[in-house]
């Protein structure tokens, strides 16, 4: 066995291998007689194995086989292939680095398959509206309802003019939102246009998770329902104007639009999980509503998942009847500890609930929740001068019209894991840990479920000392800080927003558990690993430096670490026998390739569950394997290198929710 490792493991350990192999075909259900057949050896590899709870002392392993989709021996070329038989597959990686499958924390998935679908919509969305001008949108909202019956949604959402994200559209949008938050553009105005259908314009506001905007029919069927549905916006003089946020925002999605069918939408979602088990990862985490689990369901009842999915529930977050859904959940995920159950199988199952997914929205356009009032005149940022969510942004669990506060309140109550909450701004998690410092006095055990906070985009050494005494989890994403900085800098000034964007160093010596997360299309997760070492922007410059963390450590962050955080660290992680055959043959040496290259690493084979999920085509051929998985471009993803100044994604973005 080559021991060369970043720790200290004994020679002996080769032994334990050999014994535990023998033992595997001695007491496997299938050893009769001839012993145990497996269908898959790995071998003459370096394996990074992340098998010991410390990242500094792990062991590097030859070779491994694979039986019924689980590493039943990890350890030498000898060991690994006595378990070999005619009908095992046999993959010589000729010395290259194996590492376990990559288990994203926090992704978008089901959005960003949308380039996946006809005309980069749903089934149940209507064409975007080109917001040129007030006349011309509701031109385009009269043609729409030529298409629809009388009483059918118009779902559609406000899009600048001119290019995607130039100057010209961006005002066109500012334009928008401003109209609207000034009631100069009211429901009645579309009630003219759209006189026999209910209408939903959404996206008015910037944000992903943002308001909306009904005419009268809308309105109406909510307020029939609900008639003191909160986040309903009233002019002056009382009356609704049809603008829309928080939970009367989120109600028609659930309640009102026509289900989206699985079979329409789960063949985009899968070209979207091969995409990303192209770039090594094997399980992804995401908040999901009811049309698109019911999707990854159809998907994984068909055997067709490429990649494992942990989600959390966004069933009970801004929903007007929130605790009569919240008791209806109960048994689907809860528990203490290591005792913490969540429904489902190996591919698909829950990991609690979005109590709240965001308690601020994104500081490039004033949302963050920020301690220091955001500056008005900022020329890097034109959406400040207009400050849509007030001074110090927009702090929800303050805001009576989203109900957050109470949802992290019922999760708590009904021993729920609250997970996948948005935190951007400092002032917004001071409001959080204020709201568990009463919580925890009713409900002692909150630091025992494992609650999580996701981005760690704005994360101060006080804050983090609060955090210890919850337990929290935190998901960070290093490519956040990748973009330059900017709306942290601005606030806080270069040297604390570094120290505080992304703090993973900070985390990890307070005992805190850090993991690693995408939250974007198109990024590429060896750029994340990268950034979180070097802790360089897209100019080279360097944020932070005492915030940067180990090789080793960045890899647990994205594999053991991460199988903890999806309530998995007993099936996925890591390399070891009894585990998911989950892992990763990389084209480079990630322990010893430049820092500022490791974005640069492609996979040439991804495997989850011992099922061949992509393989680079001249890997393939080599190996005489099958072409499996992603063929599509890749040029486009973000990498960590100069390159990414002219790829459609450069510059990291400041931030989803």
């Amino acid at each position: 066995m080559n021991m060369n490792k970043p720790g200290i493991r004994r020679p002996w350990v080769a032994l334990l291998f050999a014994v535990f192999g023998a033992w595997v075909m001695v007491a496997s259900p299938v050893a009769r007689g001839a012993g145990l057949e497996a269908d898959m050896v790995v071998y003459n590899g370096k394996i990074l194995t992340a098998d010991s709870p410390d990242p500094n002392n792990y062991s590097v392993a030859q070779a491994f086989a694979v039986y019924d989709g689980k590493f039943v021996v990890v350890g030498t070329n000898e060991a690994a292939l006595a378990v070999a038989g005619p009908s095992t597959r046999k993959i010589d990686v000729g010395g290259r680095t194996v590492i376990p499958g990559l288990v994203e924390s926090h992704d978008h998935i089901y959005g960003y398959a949308a380039h996946y679908f006809p005309n980069n919509r749903k089934p149940n969305e209507d064409p975007p509206l080109i917001w040129t001008s007030k006349d011309e949108a509701l031109a385009q909202l009269k043609s729409m309802t030529l298409t629809k019956k009388p009483g059918e949604w118009i779902n559609t959402r406000v899009r600048g003019g001119a290019s995607a994200g130039g100057q010209s559209g961006n005002q066109n949008a500012i334009a928008v939102a401003l109209a609207i938050q000034r009631f100069e553009l009211t429901r009645f105005d579309l009630d003219k246009v759209t006189p026999n259908n209910p209408v939903r314009i959404t996206n008015i506001f910037f944000s992903p998770t943002g308001d909306s905007w009904v005419n009268s029919k809308g309105l109406d069927l909510l307020l029939k329902r609900y008639p003191n549905l909160a986040g309903v916006h009233k002019d002056s003089k009382g009356v609704a104007s049809g603008w829309l946020s928080g939970i009367a925002d989120r109600t028609p999605d659930y309640e009102f639009y026509p289900a989206n069918p699985p079979d329409k939408l789960g063949p985009p979602y899968l070209k979207e999980m091969e995409e990303i088990a192209a770039q090594g990862i094997t399980t992804v985490s995401s908040r999901l509503v009811p049309d698109d689990l019911a999707a990854y369901s159809w998907l994984e009842k068909r055997g067709e998942l490429p990649v494992r999915m942990a989600y959390t529930s966004e069933a009970v977050s801004r929903n007007a009847n929130a605790e009569g859904t919240f008791s209806r959940l109960v048994g689907m995920q809860g528990g203490k500890g290591k005792e913490m159950w969540s429904a489902g199988s190996d591919w698909l199952w829950m990991i609690g609930v979005a109590a709240t997914f965001s308690i601020d929205s994104i500081a490039g356009i004033g949302g963050a929740c920020v301690r220091k009032p955001y500056p008005r005149e900022v020329r890097e940022f034109p959406l400040w001068l207009h400050q849509f969510y007030g001074p110090n942004g927009l702090c929800r669990l303050e805001d009576p019209n989203y109900d957050d506060a109470n949802g992290l309140w019922l999760a708590a109550k009904y021993g729920f894991r609250s997970v996948a909450t948005h935190a951007a701004g400092d002032k917004g998690m001071d409001q959080y840990f204020d709201l568990l410092d009463k919580i925890v006095k009713e409900y002692p055990d909150i630091a025992e479920r494992r609650w999580t906070l996701e981005h760690c985009q704005m994360l101060h050494e006080d804050q983090i000392q609060r955090a210890k005494k919850f337990n929290i989890q935190f998901s960070c994403g290093p490519l956040f800080l990748y973009n330059g900085m900017k709306a942290s800098s601005v606030l806080n000034g270069d040297e604390a927003a570094g120290n505080s964007m992304v703090p993973m160093r900070s985390l990890l010596d307070n005992g805190l558990r850090a993991v690693m997360e995408l939250d974007a299309h198109g990024r590429h997760p060896f750029a994340a690993l990268q950034v979180a070492i070097n802790r360089k922007d897209i100019d080279g410059r360097v944020w932070g430096p005492k915030q940067a963390i180990t090789r080793q450590e960045a890899l647990y962050t994205y594999t053991r670490w991460s199988a903890d955080f999806l309530l998995r660290e007993n099936m996925i992680g890591s390399i070891e026998p009894k585990k998911l055959a989950d892992f990763v043959v990389l084209n480079r040496d990630y322990l010893t390739i430049p820092v500022d290259e490791i974005g640069r690493i492609d996979p040439v084979l991804t495997v989850a569950g011992g099922k061949m999920t992509y393989t680079e085509p001249d890997f393939a051929t080599s190996q005489n394997l099958p072409q499996a998985g992603y063929r599509g471009p890749r040029t486009w993803w973000l990498r960590g290198s100069p390159e990414d100044k002219n790829r459609p994604s450069g510059g990291g973005g400041d931030g989803g929710e």
